[in-house]
């Protein structure tokens, strides 16, 4: 059996424990990311599980909502903000009402991707009307399939499966692990 086989089996199997355990419910996101993040009611909780990092351990996507930074209100210290995924602006102390949150390895690694502002206007990435509808433009890729292959044919260093994150242009991105932090790759394609 090939490692790629090994580690498919695996993730399905904890899949599926996790799927038919009547214990099984959405983490506490405040309890992983501190007090400052909060569930977003808006979206399903997790959003995806997936293999980001490429581990065999399922990582789990959130859409959160983060508040302002207070002396109660701090994020944990072991999470890792990226502020220039989708966005242009640290976040410092200031809230933001859409973030995209992903837990890796059973909870040791949490990042929060921030997407504020992009323009003058103080809109943020995930202000923009796509975002509001009730299907989000967010989907998962996993690793060998179709839309993978495509975004792999044009980024080499794509490996593990990735969240395709659509655009007001129609152009779809491929939000990946580059084995340090998160990178967004935008294909050359017309939509």
């Amino acid at each position: 059996m090939s490692m790629k086989d090994s580690r498919s089996i695996a993730l399905a199997l904890a899949l599926a424990v996790l799927a038919a355990s009547p214990a099984w419910a959405a983490p506490d996101l405040s309890a992983l990311f501190g007090p400052r993040v909060k569930s977003n009611p808006h979206f399903k909780a997790p959003l995806f599980t997936g293999d980001f990092d490429g581990d065999g351990v399922p990582d789990t996507v959130y859409l959160v909502t983060v508040s302002p930074a207070s002396a109660a209100n701090r994020l944990a210290p072991d999470v890792t903000v990226v502020d220039k995924v989708f966005g242009s602006a640290v976040l410092g102390a200031r809230g933001e009402k859409t973030v995209l949150a992903i837990v890796q390895q059973g909870g040791k690694r949490k990042f929060l991707l921030t997407g504020a502002p992009l323009d003058t206007d103080g809109l943020g990435y995930f202000d923009t009307p796509i975002w509001t509808t009730p299907q989000v433009p967010l989907t998962l890729a996993r690793r060998g399939s179709k839309v993978f292959r495509r975004f792999k044919a044009q980024e080499r260093r794509i490996v593990n499966d990735v969240l395709v994150v659509g655009t007001e242009a129609g152009i779809d991105t491929a939000l990946y692990w580059n084995g340090k932090t998160y990178v967004l790759f935008s294909p050359n394609e017309e939509p």
